[in-house]
């Protein structure tokens, strides 16, 4: 078994979900943990007995072999070539940068060691999107030809778009840049490298300080597949679904649920008159649901997670038992595609023009 230290940059919100998950991994040990905010630090160290608080950046990353960076991405890239060019491997939260700049360093550490980095795609290992994968790799919706995926929330809803004081709120295209890695890494895994179309949005009276463009339909393309990414700020339905259509059949992924649901039913005209399509498909929907939900409430009560699975994967990996999590064509695809949109949202609403 190859054993490791890990290192962990940030004690915010997000950080405990990254120290439940090493805490799960089979060679993985938290060494120690930094944070500017001396207070916050203390405070995980306690709640995970974590032996060492650092007080300097710069010794964490000499003494541990995994430094995890759960810091606001506007700091992303200065710690992250921090860290490539020491030579350890980085485990960091999304988005993984805010300036192409940025990464064109980075990529340019990462060329001869491209592994090196695994950047924190967790909802490509949500139960769901797994379930997705391997029903389209069973050839059961036959090949795709769109990918859609809804994000419609309310400031009632999104602790982001409360107020006017997150840190999502700095990011180019807002609260949205914060999100939209999820959105670009899955249409990736499923549909692989989209060329972007075309972004439009709208500006209401109803939007909100963190997303003035609170409406937002994102185009991406290549031969075979459309996608398209949704936005809104205001959809008190609070709905997060990713659907991938194909030509035999529709995969719908309910992503705050975790669940998953695969319609192939063929149209036929004397199903039409009972309706027949969506009674199989809802007969198909209840057969999984019962022991669907008993693996989903099981999974909850274990403190299993899409954080936990990555980070896992990533142990895995070291372990010479997995592929790397993200491999780098893929975080790259997703940086500088994130870079386009953001940057465009941000043109349009202060009246700049609409690519495509």
């Amino acid at each position: 078994m190859v054993e490791y230290k890990v290192g962990l940059v940030g004690c915010g919100h997000i950080s405990g979900a990254h120290l439940r998950a090493w805490a799960r991994t089979e060679g993985g040990r938290v060494q120690g943990v930094f944070d500017l905010n001396r207070e916050l630090a203390e405070k995980r160290a306690r709640e995970f007995k974590i032996a060492t608080i650092y007080e300097e950046l710069e010794q964490l990353i000499a003494e541990c072999d995994v430094v995890d960076v759960c810091t606001p991405p506007q700091s992303h890239g200065r710690i992250a070539r921090q860290v490539i060019a020491a030579g350890q491997r980085l485990v960091i939260e999304k988005p993984l940068v805010t300036d192409m700049a940025d990464w064109e360093e980075m990529a340019r550490l990462l060329a001869g060691s491209p592994d090196k980095i695994t950047v924190i795609h967790n909802l490509k290992f949500s139960h769901s999107v797994q379930q997705a994968r391997r029903w389209v790799h069973e050839g059961r919706i036959g090949r795709i030809i769109r990918v859609q995926r809804e994000f419609l929330t309310s400031p009632e809803a999104d602790r982001m778009l409360a107020g006017n004081s997150h840190w999502s709120h700095q990011l180019p295209g807002g609260r949205w840049f914060e999100t939209l890695p999820h959105e670009l890494y899955l249409t990736h895994y499923f549909a692989g490298p989209l060329e972007l179309a075309g972004v439009s949005t709208a500006h209401t009276d109803q939007a909100p300080a963190g997303a003035p463009a609170d409406e937002v339909i994102i185009t991406l393309k290549n031969g075979q597949c459309l996608a398209t990414i949704h936005f809104s700020a205001n959809c008190r339905q609070n709905r997060r679904v990713f659907t991938v259509q194909g030509t035999e059949g529709t995969i719908t992924v309910d992503i705050l649920g975790d669940f998953a649901t695969l319609t192939t039913s063929q149209d036929r005209r004397w199903k039409r008159s009972i309706g027949g399509v969506t009674l199989l498909a809802s007969g198909a929907t209840m057969l999984r649901w019962l022991p669907d939900r008993s693996r989903y409430f099981w999974r909850q009560l274990q403190g299993e997670t899409p954080h936990t699975r990555i980070i896992r994967a990533f142990d895995e990996y070291l372990q010479g038992q997995g592929p790397v999590p993200t491999p780098l064509d893929e975080v790259d695809y997703v940086v500088r595609n994130c870079e386009r949109i953001g940057r465009e949202i941000d043109r349009q609403v202060a009246g700049g023009r609409v690519i495509g």
